[in-house]
């Protein structure tokens, strides 16, 4: 089981380079550790601080998830009344 998410706030540090670099020092020790992350870096409405988000990544959900591209294109499907209208020749004479 992965460790839990990482959560760091702005706001719990003076300033922003702190916060920055707590941000870094949590990232190398996953980095020493051999677990897979990712970064994310959201905005609190409230007083528009940064929030790290740094959730560790399960190989084994990655591997189980359904590719999302496909190779046959959409197609519009309609009702059979509007393909007759479509299909019906006119007669412009």
């Amino acid at each position: 089981m992965p460790p839990a998410p990482i959560v760091l706030l702005e706001s719990d540090y003076e300033t922003l380079e702190e916060a920055i670099a707590a941000k870094d020092v949590q990232t190398a020790q996953l980095d020493a550790q051999g677990i897979p992350f990712k970064q994310t870096t959201l905005y609190r409405l409230t007083d528009n601080c940064r929030v790290f988000l740094i959730p560790p990544i399960d190989p084994e959900l990655e591997s189980d998830e359904p590719s999302r591209g496909s190779s046959k294109p959409r197609t519009r499907r309609t009702s059979p009344q509007r393909r007759r209208e479509r299909n019906q020749q006119v007669d412009y004479r």
